[in-house]
C-alpha cells in the first residue's frame, strides 16, 4: 500500500505521465472543467475547502519536477494570501538549481489557456479541481526535467 506522495490513483497516474513542457492546472472549486478529451480532468474536492489548493500543490510538487508556473494577475491582487502561499511553497523548489520561473497573465488569458489550450496545440495535459473556495486560487505547473 502506498503511504506517501500522491495517494489519489488517477492523479498519481496523470503526474507520472507528464513530460517536459506539459502543463497541469490546479484550480479552485469554481473553475469550469475543460469540455474536450485532450485535457484529463480530476476532481479531488471532498467538501468546502477540502482539500485547499495549496495542499494539493504541495503534494504534487513532491513528485513533479517543474520549471515554471503560470499565475493570473488577479491572484496577486484579489487573493494575496493565496499568492503569498504559492510563493512560499515555490521558494523552496528549484529546477536544476534555478528558481522556478513565474509568468503572470490576466485571468481571462489564464482561463482560456486552461479551457482551450489543448485545442490550440498547447500542452495542457491535466486539470485538477480542489475544494478551495477562495477566488482566483489557481496555478498552472509547467513540467521540467531534472537533467
Amino acid at each position: 500500500m502506498k503511504t506517501q506522495g500522491i495517494l489519489h490513483n488517477d492523479l498519481a497516474k496523470l503526474v507520472s505521465r507528464l513530460g517536459h513542457g506539459d502543463m497541469l492546472a490546479i484550480t479552485d472549486r469554481g473553475f469550469p472543467f475543460p469540455r474536450h478529451q485532450y485535457t484529463e480532468c480530476i476532481d479531488v474536492s471532498v467538501g468546502r475547502n477540502l482539500p485547499h489548493v495549496v495542499d494539493v500543490l504541495e503534494i504534487i510538487l513532491q513528485e513533479l519536477e517543474i520549471e515554471k508556473v503560470i499565475i493570473a494577475n488577479e491572484t496577486k491582487t484579489m487573493s494575496p494570501s493565496i499568492y503569498d502561499k504559492f510563493k512560499s511553497i515555490l521558494s523552496k523548489k528549484k529546477n536544476k538549481g534555478n528558481a522556478i520561473i513565474e509568468e503572470n497573465i490576466p485571468h481571462v488569458e489564464f482561463k482560456n489557456l486552461v479551457l482551450n489550450g489543448a485545442l490550440e496545440g498547447k500542452e495542457v495535459k491535466g486539470f485538477v479541481k480542489t475544494g478551495e473556495f477562495t477566488p482566483y486560487a489557481n496555478i498552472i505547473l509547467v513540467s521540467g526535467v531534472d537533467f
